[in-house]
């Protein structure tokens, strides 16, 4: 187990100062001392196995005992609070059994640090200490919760305890490192770093701490010398995530975006929950409103580390970018939960009450809260909040003239939906049949033909009179009764 430092990100990514926090440390199995081959079964042999005088005032835990314990500690190993209540229940008469056995107290720390009871996982661990001082991973805890709660030095002092007590542990001396990095003594987490390598001069944590402590220092040279001499001497240091995180850094800060976009990458390859890749490449797509991107690393980060509200507040921020504005709300209530005296939530919700919700009423109460917690300047929220008034204004000036435009709208096509009466013409008079012929009887006579029907029933008009041609005197014929020769009757 090892203290884990996170710059928590705020509304834009910034740097805040580093927050340790406890991880769920493991829990630890006590074997069974081993028995020689030539010795019975512990059950028939347990007493008279060894003579009274040498027997140890409280024996190993073994048999019965044993399979408790194994029990208790896959319990623990699942993190489920109703299975460490369970593991409590086996671990607590075996205390009393086996008082000198520390990894029962150590245990019953871990079972009630899963269940948020962390006193008395602090007096659990307080406990393993006496029994067993030198048992490291109970300093590293008690280092851890002090740190949690912001007691950093209460936190070095647990951690140097543990290393007077275990000089040989490596994770004690680079818990006694961070803890000096973020007291801002740098010169002392060097001075640790350098008995640390004393100790062990190829454990890859010892050169990455140290190399955390120059880029806190901004001592970027150092920290680039550190990290190649990790590279140099530690095999296999090219695949530790947090190195890369180191290179990532040093890329970042120096002017090298491209190698640390990669270094970063890399790093969340080899260990997707390194906590500095997690927090810089978040960053980079936030700042570059790449919220896809952010987002499943904000959400990590929310899940890593439950009780910082800076990783919420910037998830928020990514969830509205999204357009996720309930969950974005949710977020920044949740960080505000968190921290209640961090004024940043309540000017992430002013902006999305006032700029995308259009509740411009909550959007003023939270500048109002912004305010009354810190936030500030006093004539910039004054600009903002009338701003917001004035957009308020307008939309309601809008709204009301959509409304009239709209029952106007209602009111044309009401009437257009109403039929006028309509004048039914009267028909128009058939046309007459054409007239046809009708033939009148033919008198005897010849009509004159001034007087002689027209085809269409209607007298003719009178022709007029043509003149009267002359008629040339003929001689007079003969009488046929002369006889005379020409006559057509014949002549006698």
């Amino acid at each position: 187990m090892s203290v884990v430092l996170l710059l928590a990100l705020a509304c834009t990514p910034k740097p805040v100062p580093p927050a340790p926090v406890v991880e769920t440390p493991p829990p630890v199995e006590v074997a069974p001392p081993p028995l020689p081959e030539s010795q019975p079964a512990p059950a028939e042999t347990a007493e008279a196995a060894v003579p009274a005088e040498l027997a140890p005032e409280a024996p190993p835990p073994v048999a019965a005992e044993t399979t408790a314990l194994a029990d208790a500690v896959s319990m623990l190993t699942t993190g489920d609070q109703g299975r460490a209540r369970a593991a409590l229940d086996l671990l607590k008469p075996l205390a009393s059994q086996y008082p000198d056995v520390v990894e029962i107290p150590y245990n019953i720390g871990v079972a009630h640090h899963i269940l948020g009871e962390d006193t008395e996982a602090r007096r659990a661990w307080l406990r393993a200490t006496e029994v067993d001082p030198s048992f490291a991973k109970s300093w590293l805890n008690l280092g851890a919760l002090s740190a949690q709660r912001g007691q950093l030095e209460a936190a070095l002092s647990s951690f140097q305890a543990g290393v007077r007590q275990a000089p040989k542990d490596v994770q004690l001396r680079i818990a006694a490192i961070d803890a000096q990095r973020a007291l801002g003594r740098f010169s002392e987490a060097v001075v640790e770093a350098k008995a640390a390598l004393l100790v062990d001069s190829r454990a890859i944590g010892i050169y990455n701490s140290l190399a955390s402590v120059y880029l806190a220092n901004d001592q970027l040279d150092m920290a680039r010398f550190m990290s190649l001499k990790a590279l140099e001497v530690v095999q296999g240091a090219e695949r530790n995530a947090e190195l890369q995180a180191n290179f990532g850094q040093i890329y970042l800060r120096t002017g090298y975006a491209g190698d640390a976009l990669e270094a970063f990458k890399k790093a969340l390859e080899l260990d997707p929950d390194q906590p500095v890749a997690l927090q810089f490449l978040s960053g980079y797509f936030l700042d570059n409103r790449n919220y896809d991107d952010a987002v499943p690393l904000l959400e990590r980060q929310a899940r890593l580390f439950p009780t910082q509200a800076g990783p919420r507040l910037s998830l928020g921020v990514s969830y509205r970018g999204q357009g996720r504005f309930e969950d974005a709300i949710k977020c920044y209530d949740e960080a505000l939960r968190l921290d209640p005296s961090n004024p940043e939530p309540h000017r992430n919700l002013a902006v999305l009450y006032g700029d995308h919700l259009k509740s411009w009423d909550t959007a003023i109460a939270e500048i109002d809260a912004y305010r009354k917690a810190g936030g500030g300047p006093a004539a910039e929220l004054d600009a903002w909040a009338a701003s917001v008034a004035k957009d308020k204004d307008k939309a309601l000036r809008q709204q009301r003239r959509d409304e009239e435009a709209r029952r106007e709208r209602e009111a044309a096509e009401a009437a257009l939906s109403v039929p006028e009466p309509v004048a039914v013409p009267e028909p128009a008079p058939e046309p007459a049949p054409w007239p046809t012929a009708v033939p009148e009887p033919v008198p005897e006579s010849t009509p004159s033909p001034d007087t002689a029907p027209t085809p269409w029933g209607e007298p003719a008009p009178a022709p007029e009179p043509s003149p009267t041609p002359e008629i040339s005197p003929t001689p007079e014929a003969p009488s046929p009764t002369e006889g005379s020769p020409d006559s057509p009757w014949g002549g006698q």
